[in-house]
C-alpha cells in the first residue's frame, strides 16, 4: 500500500484549480492523458533526491526507502500528463512536505489523493479547512526533528485521533460494558 501524490504542472496542462472538486476532475483528467516528458518535472525528481541527500537525518537510509522508489526513475517512465508518486504509506509527512516545497518553488500542483486536498504552487491549500489539519501535522513533525526525546504519536492523524477519542468516550459511558 502506498500514500499517492498526483503532481502536474498548470501551465502546461491545465489552468490551477479553484476547488478541491476542480482539482480532483483535473487529477483524474491528466492521470488518463498521455504525455510527452516534462522537464519540470524531471527538476522535481532531481530536487527531492538533491533534499534527501542534503537532510542529515534521512540520508542515513536508502533513498528507496525513503521515496518509494528513484523519483528521477518514476519521472522518467511517467507517461501521462500528471505524475503519481507513490510514498511509503507509514510515517510520510516529511516527505510530502518535501514534495510540496519543491513542487512550489517550480510552480507545479500536488493533489493528495488519499485526503483529496491540492497544493498549490503559491500555498494555499484545498479545501481551505485542511489548512489547519496541514499545519498541525507540519508542526508535530517539526516538533519531533526539534527533540528527538519527545514522545512520538501513535501515527494517526488528527481525524483519527478524534475518531478514536470519540469512540473511547462512547465506550466508557456506555454501562452494558
Amino acid at each position: 500500500m502506498s500514500y499517492d501524490l498526483y503532481i502536474w504542472d498548470p501551465t502546461r496542462h491545465a489552468p490551477l484549480p479553484s476547488t478541491d472538486a476542480e482539482a480532483y476532475d483535473t487529477k483524474e483528467r491528466l492521470s488518463e492523458l498521455p504525455d510527452g516528458r516534462n522537464f519540470t518535472l524531471t527538476e522535481f525528481g532531481n530536487a527531492l533526491v538533491q533534499r534527501f541527500a542534503e537532510d542529515p537525518a534521512i540520508c542515513t537510509v536508502e533513498l528507496e526507502a525513503f521515496w518509494g522508489a528513484d523519483p528521477r526513475v518514476t519521472i522518467a517512465e511517467c507517461k501521462s500528463a500528471a505524475f503519481c508518486l507513490q510514498l511509503p504509506a507509514k510515517g510520510c509527512t516529511q516527505q510530502i512536505a518535501y514534495a510540496v516545497d519543491a513542487a512550489a518553488a517550480l510552480g507545479l500542483v500536488v493533489f493528495d489523493d488519499n485526503y483529496g486536498s491540492c497544493f498549490l504552487p503559491d500555498g494555499n491549500i484545498l479545501p481551505e479547512d485542511m489548512k489547519a489539519i496541514w499545519a498541525s501535522d507540519l508542526a508535530e513533525m517539526q516538533a519531533d526533528a526539534a527533540d528527538p526525546s519527545r514522545k512520538k504519536t501513535d501515527g494517526r492523524n488528527i481525524w483519527q485521533r478524534i475518531a478514536g477519542e470519540l469512540v473511547d468516550a462512547i465506550g466508557r459511558g456506555n454501562p452494558s460494558r
